[in-house]
């Protein structure tokens, strides 16, 4: 059965049935992605295709998720744009997976670790102001059956 994309891009759809068929395409499928990302102004752009793409291989294969190759690239992709690293290097050639993953984690805010006191500052005033959505009387009662417990 030869499946055509009705929408989207070709080299999506290619990247999302070769991640299908096996684990091992995972490289195959990040530079395809990566090509693809490139031609795009804007992750919202890109971001949009990708939806695209991935409704039209879940309608045409009956799959409920995409396979984890697409979703790794995916993600390192489309964080890579959104924190407005580049996808080519010096010399015009595409980024590794890892290259990326490696600046994006560059990028990133270091998170500290709470000590005990600031940990329970923070719980103390997330109990103190439960949101109105949820039932404060409850949460209270929970935490009070917790800590006695």
């Amino acid at each position: 059965m030869d499946k055509k994309p009705s929408g989207g891009s070709s080299i999506l759809y290619e990247a999302a049935t070769e991640s299908l068929v096996s684990d091992t395409s995972a490289t195959s499928t990040f530079e395809k992605m990566i090509q693809e990302a490139f031609t795009h102004s804007s992750v919202d752009t890109f971001t949009q295709e990708i939806k695209e793409t991935e409704r039209q291989i879940k309608k045409d294969f009956e799959v409920s998720a995409m396979p984890g190759p697409w979703r790794s690239a995916k993600s390192v992709i489309q964080s890579a744009m959104k924190l407005g690293i580049g996808l080519v290097d010096d010399n015009g050639s595409y980024l590794g997976k890892t290259a990326l993953q490696s600046k994006i984690k560059a990028l990133k805010p270091v998170k500290t670790e709470l000590t005990n006191e600031e940990y329970a500052t923070k719980v103390c005033n997330l109990i103190a102001n439960v949101p109105d959505d949820i039932d404060q009387e409850q949460v209270i009662k929970l935490v009070r059956a917790f800590l006695e417990f």
